[in-house]
């Protein structure tokens, strides 16, 4: 049974992302995870007894309101989805997002985490230092980041890659199951930067690849003399992807990515859930 956690603020975004979801897993048997973390107030009370008062009642207040909003959240996955084959859980935790849900993933085993991501764009508005992009950065289990506007109809899948992996055990695993069970294509980008020169053994690295995705049919792409956030980004919406997959490996790799502003003609309308591996869980 695969285990997915599914952070939630009660927003309109955060919901399109927990259907989104329902509807990617929907013939997996899964238990979901439904969480909700409240953070602490902006400021302690004084050391006054009412006011220590004070403070405890207005926490238990927001305790309250939090778990009363998570019973609402699982009122609307009942009524959204009566899926036989999946399971859901609420979970309530006080403290900082990025910490409670890195713990929580890593002490339950969780093998998935889906996050709504605001904005139309999911590369374009998740700027570096949003929830979306520290998750990003913290978790090493695979995070799938969702625009508002976007649907689990997957017909292309869009890998950005350099080909610096040498083996990717089972780490793609997930990938190669949201592909397949979709019938999608998987187009495979590399950004080559002017003067990086060509890959060594690409065909050996490709072969790799394959290995790892059989029995997926790769279709292969590279881009030229464009920095890779900007070719990325204009693959991405040539080809309209549903899509797009990357490998964290540098922090600065996934900064440029998410906090260059690039012109409006190519990112203004592009509107693409990221799925993003960590290379530390290859």
């Amino acid at each position: 049974m695969k285990t997915i956690l599914l952070p939630t603020d009660f927003s309109e975004n955060a919901w399109s992302a927990i259907q989104y979801a329902l509807q990617l897993f929907k013939n997996n048997d899964c238990k979901f995870y439904i969480m909700h973390v409240f953070e602490p107030q902006a400021s302690a009370p004084s050391t006054g007894i009412t006011s220590k008062r004070a403070y405890q009642a207005i926490h238990e207040s927001r305790a309250k309101s939090s778990q009363e909003g998570l019973d609402k959240v699982l009122q609307q996955v009942q009524e959204y989805s009566n899926n036989p084959k999946h399971t859901f859980e609420t979970k309530l935790a006080y403290g900082s997002l990025i910490s409670s849900v890195q713990g929580f993933a890593e002490e339950n085993d969780v093998e998935l985490v889906v996050v709504g991501n605001k904005g139309a764009s999911a590369i374009q508005k998740a700027t570096f230092g949003s929830n979306a992009a520290q998750l990003i950065l913290k978790l090493t289990c695979p995070i799938i980041a969702v625009p508002e506007t976007a649907n689990a109809n997957i017909s292309e899948i869009g890998f950005a890659t350099d080909y610096s992996i040498d083996d990717y055990g089972n780490g793609l695993n997930l990938l190669k199951e949201i592909t397949v069970s979709n019938q999608a294509k998987l187009a495979v980008v590399n950004v080559v930067n002017k003067g990086t020169g060509t890959i060594p053994n690409l065909k050996a690295k490709q072969a790799i690849l394959e290995k790892a995705l059989e029995p997926i049919d790769i279709d292969y792409y590279t881009l030229t003399d464009v920095p890779v956030e900007q070719g990325i980004h204009v693959f991405a919406e040539s080809r309209k992807l549903d899509m797009l997959v990357l490998i964290t490996k540098k922090r600065s790799f996934f900064e440029k990515l998410t906090t260059r502003s690039h012109s409006k003609a190519i990112s203004h309308n592009l509107d693409v859930p990221l799925i993003v591996f960590d290379q530390r869980s290859f």
